[in-house]
């Protein structure tokens, strides 16, 4: 199933609850309002009877000689009334509508026949008045009743209202149909609406698997998704995507780089050093007095190739692991570079000038950098010339007295496996400068490069951490 069949098949759900629940509710209200409706009218019926017997009687005692009196039935003859047949005629029974009102004459007794069987006690208790007026059913629950007392007749008595229920049934069950009818044809208008919606909601979604799936079948990593403006979620989506196909592009060209650079720059090496081994193989071998020379070049053809492999991974790993930044001192950090050079090769002057200043670096990394930057200027320094280095303000500055850089050269010497044509016959594997590149840009830092005629000046900069009070 779709995702947009998804989204509309639960909104429609969601609906259809809410509105069953509201629907149930609605019954439940209506069904308690047609409850006292009917009760009223049963209780407004019962007092128009009463009103009417009361005027009825004050007409008759205003004419003696035809005033009706309550018969006494002859004892054998008398039949007994029950439920379901009239009781005998000294009751009144009026059907107004779906309400039948019973007049039952006073006095009454406990055991006295009406239409709904033989009254109680409690019948009897509210004709004298010492019990109110009561609500109830019929014996076979048909019946909604209501009985009170008949005022304002000589002798009492009692009035008796009755409805049937299946009056309100009949109402309520054609409520809950129209209810239900309502239910389902909102759950159905919610489907289709949320449907249509849903599938112009997730166009952006729908164009982004295109994409991907283009993506994945002709392997172009420049292809881009049109995210839109609106802000939203999806947008921001689309976003994302982008910027994911735009890092893994650079993660592969530059896979792709490394692996071309170091096929063509591993060759060299390794075709001086078979073949000064092919040379010590033919003829005499170690006895030939070229042995030693030739062992001599292998061994640094060697070591050329094992610092080109070296650099390589060093080039990988800034490029694309996350750098371990810590707080450190820059001056230290640059003091410890400068002591390792001396150590390794104690002939080239080295001045130093380093101020205090603290950065959030990755510290082994800028330590390699900053050891590259020095390395570079002892290269291209005279003998005996001294290199400047320089620390202050989060910037590492070196110097050299060198002859300078060409302008055909500047804007390449961050590049990897440049070579200047000056540099060509000077040791080196021509990473050095694209590492210091590298470590700036993975620590948020600036390398740049300026020359002169008196040498060139490289400065890599940081943003320096405020040191706590």
């Amino acid at each position: 199933m779709t995702l947009r069949n998804r989204v509309a098949l639960i909104a429609a759900a969601i609906v259809l609850a809410v509105v069953v629940a509201v629907n149930i509710v609605l019954v439940y209200a209506y069904s308690g309002q047609l409850r006292s409706g009917g009760d009223a009218s049963l209780v407004d019926a019962a007092q128009q009877a009463s009103t009417i017997a009361a005027k009825m009687k004050a007409t008759e005692a205003n004419q003696p000689s035809a005033a009706p009196t309550k018969p006494t039935p002859p004892p054998s003859t008398s039949p007994k009334p029950t439920p379901d047949k009239p009781p005998s005629d000294t009751d009144t029974i009026v059907t107004v509508g779906a309400i039948q009102v019973e007049l039952l004459w006073g006095p009454v007794i406990a055991g006295e026949p009406s239409l709904l069987g033989p009254l109680t006690t409690q019948d009897v208790a509210v004709s004298l008045g010492s019990r109110p007026a009561y609500f109830g059913y019929s014996p076979d629950q048909t019946l909604r009743t209501y009985t009170a007392a008949l005022t304002g007749v000589p002798g009492g008595g009692l009035v008796r209202a009755t409805r049937k229920l299946s009056a309100d049934s009949d109402a309520l069950h054609q409520a809950e149909w129209l209810l239900a009818a309502l239910a389902l044809a909102a759950t159905g208008v919610t489907y289709l609406a949320l449907r249509l919606a849903a599938g112009r909601i997730l166009r952006p979604i729908r164009r982004l698997t295109s994409t991907a799936e283009q993506i994945t079948k002709t392997r172009d990593l420049s292809a881009r998704i049109d995210a839109g403006t609106s802000g939203d979620e999806v947008t921001r989506l689309g976003s994302a995507f982008n910027t994911m196909l735009i890092a893994l592009d650079e993660s592969v060209t530059a896979q792709r780089q490394l692996v071309a650079d170091a096929s063509h720059e591993l060759r060299t090496p390794l075709t001086s050093l078979t073949t000064n081994l092919d040379l010590l193989e033919d003829g005499d071998g170690l006895a030939d007095p070229q042995a030693p020379a030739l062992v001599a070049a292998a061994r640094e053809q060697a070591g050329e190739l094992n610092e080109l492999i070296a650099d390589l991974l060093d080039l990988s790993r800034y490029q694309e692991a996350e750098p371990h930044r810590a707080v450190v001192r820059l001056d230290n950090l640059t003091q410890e570079a400068v002591d390792q050079i001396r150590r390794r090769t104690p002939e080239p002057v080295i001045e130093v000038n380093l101020e205090p200043c603290l950065v959030d670096v990755d510290a082994a990394a800028v330590h390699r950098a900053i050891v590259n930057l020095i390395d570079n200027a002892i290269k291209w320094s005279p003998p005996g010339a001294a290199v400047r280095v320089v620390v202050e303000d989060g910037r590492v500055t070196v110097a050299d007295s060198g002859p300078g850089i060409s302008d055909e050269d500047m804007p390449h010497v961050f590049e990897r496996f440049y070579r200047a044509p000056a540099a060509r016959g000077r040791p080196g594997t021509g990473l050095g400068l694209a590492i210091v590149a590298s470590v700036a840009a993975a620590n948020d830092a600036t390398a740049s490069a300026t020359t002169s005629s008196d040498g060139s000046v490289f400065t890599l900069g940081f943003a320096p951490v405020p040191a706590e009070s």
